[in-house]
């Protein structure tokens, strides 16, 4: 039996490389919530929600308005990661079931505008009086409970079955495997009491070219994924425990002991607050669009009687809203 020599062409050698490439193709890069990667952008307003995530859980209205509460371990820096406040503020804002109120450095330059208010130095009809901060009904903290990334060789045993630069290509295989697990907490502000928690994690397999492989032009074709994204895995499982708490904060009934001291109310529109349920009561305030208000339980008809920053008075309930 005579047994023929393997030598290894250049365009064996491509082949191999563009079968590699194919093979990546096969291991998934698309996001999969719990198991996959994850892409959080685009925009929030008044325009609405653009380019947002296609998994994003979505309100038909908010379920409480939330202060984010800064992460105190920095645990995050650990992994090279800046904090996670400013990517749930884009998933809140998008998905609509979350009113954020800022309580970080932004809050810190609301509190100098007002000093400068109260000290004479804006103009006048500037509006900056008591009474109009809007109140949280939750404080969320953000937690990462895990990061993992796991550099495994499951092609290389292929480059001993192939001689040569052959065996080079595809023995520089290698697998990646990027996890992260976070945690999201909400806590009734009135009350203390945590109202849900909601765990979220994501995942991503990619093939990639091992650094003491061989190095070739075949590098340009698309297989290379040395340098991971960790932080796009991260923002995935925050998406994923941010659909899960939406849901079970919106789980929460009305007339629930959660929601029986009336919080979460606010106006839809700019509102007068009245002295008498009518609208030929006396104004004795404006409210702005966004403002809190807690209903004191009195009723006459559609107007109920609220507090608003200590002040009672009389609301249409048409202009309210959760």
């Amino acid at each position: 039996m005579k047994i023929r020599s393997f030598r290894a062409t250049p365009g064996i050698v491509m082949s191999i490389a563009v079968t590699a490439t194919l093979l990546g193709g096969c291991v998934s890069n698309e996001t999969k919530l719990g198991g996959g990667s994850s892409m959080v952008t685009g925009s929030a307003g008044a325009a609405g929600s653009q380019g947002d995530s296609g998994q994003l859980f979505r309100c038909a209205r908010p379920v409480g308005t939330a202060a984010l509460l800064e992460p105190e371990d920095r645990y995050y820096m650990s992994y090279g990661l800046t904090s996670p406040v400013p990517v749930l503020r884009l998933l809140m804002a998008q998905s609509n079931c979350f009113r954020v109120v800022d309580r970080g450095r932004a809050s810190s330059a609301l509190q100098r505008e007002r000093q400068m208010a109260r000290g004479g130095e804006l103009q006048k009809g500037s509006h900056m009086g008591s009474g109009q901060m809007v109140a949280a009904d939750y404080i969320i903290t953000p937690t990462i409970l895990r990061k993992n990334e796991d550099a495994g060789g499951a092609f290389g045993g292929l480059g001993g079955l192939l001689p040569g630069a052959a065996g080079a290509v595809a023995g520089g295989l290698k697998t990646h495997e990027l996890q992260a697990e976070v945690l999201l907490t909400a806590t009734n502000v009135r009350t203390g009491v945590q109202e849900a928690v909601a765990q979220g994690s994501a995942s991503k397999s990619d093939i990639s070219w091992g650094g003491g492989g061989w190095a070739g032009p075949v590098a340009g074709l698309g297989g290379s994924y040395e340098s991971t994204d960790i932080g796009k895995i991260t923002a995935a499982a925050f998406l994923d425990a941010h659909n899960k708490l939406a849901r079970q904060l919106g789980a929460i009934p009305v007339n629930s002991a959660a929601t029986s001291d009336n919080a979460g109310w606010y106006t839809s529109r700019r509102l007068n607050l009245r002295g008498g349920p009518t609208t030929h009561a006396p104004v004795l305030k404006t409210l702005p669009k966004g403002a809190s208000v807690m209903p004191t339980g009195a009723k006459s008809g559609p107007w109920w009687e609220v507090d608003s920053g200590g002040q009672q008075g009389w609301v249409h309930s048409d202009y309210l809203t959760r």
